[in-house]
Order: C-alpha cells, then structure tokens, then sequence
C-alpha cells in the first residue's frame, strides 16, 4: 500500500533523461506510446515519446516511464518491497549507499528504482533485485528516496 503522502513529483526526475524521447505511459505495468495511446515496444523507438508528451497524457494512464536501450548510457536497479512503514531494509539501503546514485520510490511505494550510468550490458534478475541496461522500461515517479539528483556512475 501506498504511503498516504505518496504522490508524483516529476520534475525531481534528472533533466539528463528528460532530454531524451525514451518514454512512455503505463497502465498496469505495461508500456503505452504517449502519441497514440497504444502499447509501446521497450525495443522500438517509434513507439516511445518525449518526456514532455508524457507527463501530458499520463493522467489518462498510471504514470510515466523511461525506457532503457543500448545506446544509452543508462542501467536501472529496482529492488523490490524493500520499504515497510518508510523503513528501508538494510541490505536495500546498503546497496543505495553504495551506488550513491538517483533513487526514487517505486509507484507502489515498497521499492526503489536507482538509475546510474554505466557500460555494463545487464538484463538480470535475481530474488528482490532487477537490473537491466536496455529493452526494458522502469516506472518513474519522480519521489526521491535519498538526496541525490545526479545519475552517477556505477
């Protein structure tokens, strides 16, 4: 369940992914082109859209997204149901700590999604930890977790 204080803060995202029309609107975790308003392609660029067209349509929908690709510079992490009554987990803020990076509560809540950029080529998942460096797309809702508004490198 969602914190009762729990709502959008976008323009907390990263002016460096706003740059780029690599997103997207989800309803029920899958991902819309916000142009068209039909299910979008994590691997075709011509389905996504710019942040800006977004955040526009993104109250027909749940939210906005951002999708990772091989031409990015970008890995997402998602460590999910790490946060029970705002308390993070300790293995989850260790390793927040450490990547020291852009982290913001996911749409539910209970998780984080950390961005940072890196070469590495990641698709994985394993127990509550995901990570991917393309072909995938994270829910962005903006509600930093920790104080960093830099994506930095991992």
């Amino acid at each position: 369940m969602k914190p009762e204080w729990f709502k959008p803060h976008l323009e907390s995202i990263p002016d460096e992914l706003k740059q780029l029309s690599q997103w997207v609107v989800h309803r029920d975790k899958k991902p819309y082109n916000p142009a068209t308003g039909q299910l979008a392609s994590t691997t075709d660029p011509k389905t996504w859209g710019s942040f800006e067209q977004s955040v526009e349509v993104a109250r027909r929908f749940d939210g906005i997204g951002f999708v990772f690709t091989k031409d990015d510079p970008y890995v997402g992490i998602d460590l999910d149901k790490v946060i029970e009554d705002d308390v993070i987990e300790d293995w989850a803020e260790e390793i927040v700590n450490d990547l020291n990076s852009y982290t913001e509560l996911s749409p539910s809540g209970r998780g984080v999604h950390i961005i940072v950029r890196s070469d590495l080529t990641v698709g994985a998942k394993k127990g509550r930890v995901e990570a991917y460096s393309h072909s995938r797309y994270f829910t962005m809702t903006g509600n930093r977790w920790n104080l960093e508004y830099e994506i930095n490198e991992a």
